[in-house]
């Protein structure tokens, strides 16, 4: 079942508070799409989250997501984004499990580390961005689970 990108996010500030990290804009924007990218590749193509994803100049970003964040700027998130939506995704069900997999793998990574990350060549950010000339287009998951399905095998998930 999918999930919105503010219900994700608010699950990885949920994991940060718990281990007194904070997460700016650029961090949840990675991390929501990281986490994407792994439930793409670990089950057949199934969404994470409803929101589409699109090549931004810092890499993908999920603009519902980045509506509710651009108030914080490059400053730290509140913990609270979303508390309505706590408790909606289970570290016990496939969606946290990608979560916690994508939080381990990534949560000593500052934003711009992320950023750099999302930018490799080849990545799906990169052949929209650059190898289709198509800035600020959606990065289709199509796209973005063929990238992420050698890395989940190795992963585990």
């Amino acid at each position: 079942m999918t999930k919105s990108a503010v219900a994700v996010a608010q699950a990885f500030l949920d994991l940060a508070n718990s281990e007194g990290v904070r997460l700016t804009n650029m961090h949840l924007q990675k991390l929501v799409y990281f986490a994407h990218g792994v439930y793409l590749a670990a089950y057949n193509g199934e969404p994470l989250i409803s929101d589409e994803v699109k090549a931004w100049d810092f890499g993908p970003v999920i603009p519902p997501l980045y509506e509710k964040l651009r108030i914080y700027g490059g400053g730290f998130v509140d913990p609270d984004l979303a508390p309505e939506t706590r408790g909606s995704i289970s570290p016990n069900d496939r969606e946290g499990q990608a979560i916690l997999s994508t939080w381990y793998s990534y949560k000593h990574h500052s934003g711009w580390d992320l950023s750099v990350i999302s930018h490799a060549r080849n990545s799906p950010w990169d052949i929209v961005w650059n190898q289709q000339n198509n800035r600020y287009g959606v990065i289709p998951d199509a796209v973005t689970r063929y990238y992420y399905a050698n890395r989940v095998k190795h992963a585990g998930i």
